[in-house]
């Protein structure tokens, strides 16, 4: 029930981030594994508590399931992420009084914050870092950590109480330093209730091709220089869409604007003709393309599992590389966070060093947009913003 109640006050609906302090407090009382991994699974299951609705509508959305197949899937992966996420706090449980409880909480914040766990790392106690220090960067970061640590060892030394205290301190000099970040004139993100895209025929495509460029313009006509769309907006970047986008994206570049569309791009040669199941081998990129004015593109460094990216499969997302650089775009350098990255932290690891201009968010979340899951993913991607310091644009798809 602790771990329940904590879930609910700092994601969706209470959006206090700070009680994750509780947390470690609370796990470094437990002398059981059994009891730590009954408070982090309980963490764990309420805030993913969306997972079975989502695979459902997902799944069934594209045909790729039936729906009740979809959804008892949906289940094993909500019960398999909460096990998997807790195991280490379980682990790694204080067994005894002089358990060295702050470096335990360390190594597990680690395990579940980073890959190969970290690839499912949502709902981190790290985001409280963005809660308590917000603007300071990697300062901000290290000592989240710490106040994390500090809470686990606060019942048991009356050190880390005066530690506890000075990182108080310094969260409420954060707090009053802290200025709002102001985005770029001129940037504007356009959310769109196009829903889920059907590719399976091009008049279809056109449609949601004529709809968008259609949105595209009473963007720029309403003084817009740069303007940002949902990711996977118009699908899959054929021959036949750059055709239909080509006099449109001449006449921006003429007049010096600059449109950012979510698209997958296929990988050369990904098509090898070579059948898996009765349909072609590909692989394509998740990704953001600046064009117009500008030129551009950013890959997901890590498209949402199962859902796109599925090595395994014949079809699958790839990953980008976690060293791509900002993205120079009308004089502005911009960071991207694509869709299921606004999810975890271990992506954003260069805003941590080196602060661009702003952070462009891009999701397409027709299929959870009612759901409370919506809501816990634009509080994590505005935790990673607030502890860095920067401007959040984001665009939705509903």
């Amino acid at each position: 029930m602790a771990g329940v109640a904590v879930a609910l006050l700092a994601w969706y609906p209470g959006r206090w981030l700070a009680v994750l302090i509780l947390l470690p407090a609370i796990w470094s009382t437990t002398c059981r594994r059994w009891s730590a991994l009954s408070l982090w699974a309980g963490y764990y299951l309420t805030g993913a508590r969306d997972i079975p609705v989502v695979c459902e509508r997902f799944f069934a959305g594209y045909g790729d399931l039936s729906a009740s197949t979809a959804f008892a899937l949906g289940v094993v992966f909500w019960l398999g992420q909460a096990l998997a996420l807790a195991a280490p706090w379980a682990f790694l449980t204080p067994r005894a009084a002089e358990a060295p409880r702050a470096a335990r909480a360390l190594l597990a914040i680690m395990l579940v914050s980073l890959p190969p766990l970290g690839t499912i790392g949502w709902l981190s106690p790290i985001y409280v870092a963005g809660a308590l220090y917000p603007g300071w960067q990697l300062a901000g970061l290290l000592l989240g950590m710490c106040m994390l640590a500090t809470a686990a060892r606060i019942r048991q030394s009356r050190a880390a109480l005066r530690v506890g205290a000075l990182l108080i301190g310094a969260a409420v000099v954060a707090h009053l330093d802290g200025h709002r970040p102001e985005l770029p004139s001129g940037w504007i993100a356009v959310d769109t209730s196009l829903g889920r895209l059907d590719q399976r025929d091009y008049e279809t495509l056109h449609a949601r091709f004529v709809a968008t460029m259609q949105t595209a313009q009473w963007g720029f006509e309403s003084g817009a220089g740069v303007v940002v769309f949902p990711e996977e907006l118009v699908g899959v970047w054929r021959p036949a869409m750059r055709y239909w986008w080509r006099d449109y994206l001449q006449q921006l570049a003429m007049s010096n604007r600059t449109l950012i569309l979510g698209v997958d791009l296929e990988e050369e040669g990904s098509i090898s003709g070579r059948p898996i199941s009765g349909e072609p081998f590909l692989r394509y990129t998740d990704s953001a393309v600046i064009v117009g004015a500008g030129y551009g593109r950013f890959d997901s460094r890590q498209p949402v599992p199962v859902g796109l990216w599925r090595p395994w499969a014949s079809v699958s997302a790839t990953r980008g590389s976690l060293m791509q650089s900002y993205l120079k775009i009308a004089g502005r350098r911009a960071a991207f966070s694509i869709c299921y990255e606004d999810f975890l932290w271990w992506p954003h690891w260069r805003l941590l060093i080196d602060r661009p201009d702003l952070l462009v968010s891009m999701s397409n979340s027709w299929f959870n947009a009612d759901l409370s899951l919506a809501h816990i993913q634009q509080q994590s991607v505005y935790s990673i913003a607030q502890l860095t310091g920067l401007p959040l644009l984001r665009a939705v798809n509903r």
